[in-house]
């Protein structure tokens, strides 16, 4: 099957957004073209570098996954003189204060939550190679964050404490990314928006207007988010952390509900209205 083709399927039937035949096209494609445009090292800001198909671990980095055919994911802690620019320009701060085996031990317990729903497991293997942790001053918001210019990278907080929905906000962050990740290599495939018009919509997230292509990329997103919780809520959890399942589940239907005719967007191609409206309504 055409890569085109798998693609046009997916947006006809999207659910689950975290499934892995899709997923491995999408990702082999970006691969194959940073290949043939002669780039080993697809990070600008990064000095990851990939040979053959082995992740190859260099200098402070630490292995925390196998997953995705074996492949690794690594926790990364760059050159900050390298990273300078691009966290200045993102308005980031890494975070080189807690300790790497901190930030180790709270990304394996949060793979851990991701590991209870398998294809949700498999995709973020295939999609996520390098995290690097930010710096976050507030312990009760977190932060994450991906860019096109660092495939196969995300960004993220962990939090303070250790706990079971500390645990679940972390696995949110990196699930959230990924999808961004998957959304973005998909659109490399098949346009889903007309070039930026100025157009600017409500966005639920951010309580504030957006682009067409920010809001789409909410949905997707916290479409994936919900129905990974909708997922863990079978899994024997303690009654304050079904509680905050709940909470989550009923808060994120709540905003994606405020978009339910947003597939009529005229910023969105044909391709990217059926994937809008194969994402609504509900259930």
């Amino acid at each position: 099957m055409s890569i085109d083709k798998a693609v046009q399927d997916f947006l006809a039937q999207p659910i689950p957004l975290w499934e892995n035949a899709v997923t491995e096209y999408v990702v082999n494609h970006a691969w194959h073209k940073l290949k043939k445009q002669g780039i080993s090292n697809p990070n600008e800001y990064t000095t990851a570098r990939i040979i053959t198909n082995s992740a190859i671990a260099i200098g402070n980095r630490v292995e925390i996954i196998k997953g995705g055919k074996g492949l690794p994911i690594y926790l990364e802690a760059p050159s900050a003189d390298h990273l300078n620019s691009f966290y200045q320009e993102h308005g980031l701060v890494p975070d080189y204060e807690t300790e790497v085996s901190k930030q180790l031990s709270k990304l394996k317990a949060a793979i851990d939550v991701l590991a209870q729903v398998q294809l949700v497991f498999n995709c973020i293997a295939i999609l996520v190679r390098y995290i690097q942790i930010l710096k976050q001053d507030d312990a009760e918001i977190d932060l994450s964050y991906s860019s096109p210019k660092v495939p196969f990278s995300i960004f993220i907080s962990v939090c303070e404490d250790d706990s079971t929905i500390s645990n679940l906000r972390v696995a949110e962050s990196i699930l959230h990314e990924a999808m961004h990740l998957k959304l973005t290599l998909i659109e490399d495939i098949t346009p889903l928006l007309l070039p930026d018009t100025g157009n600017r919509y409500f966005s639920p997230w951010r309580d504030e207007k957006r682009s067409a292509r920010g809001v789409l990329h909410g949905l997707f997103v916290f479409k994936a988010i919900l129905d990974f919780y909708k997922k863990l809520k079978g899994q024997a959890y303690s009654q304050n952390v079904l509680d905050y399942l709940g909470h989550r589940e009923s808060q994120i239907t709540n905003e994606i509900s405020q978009l339910s005719n947003f597939y009529l967007c005229l910023d969105l191609t044909e391709e990217g209205a059926t994937l809008t409206k194969n994402l609504l309504p509900l259930n």
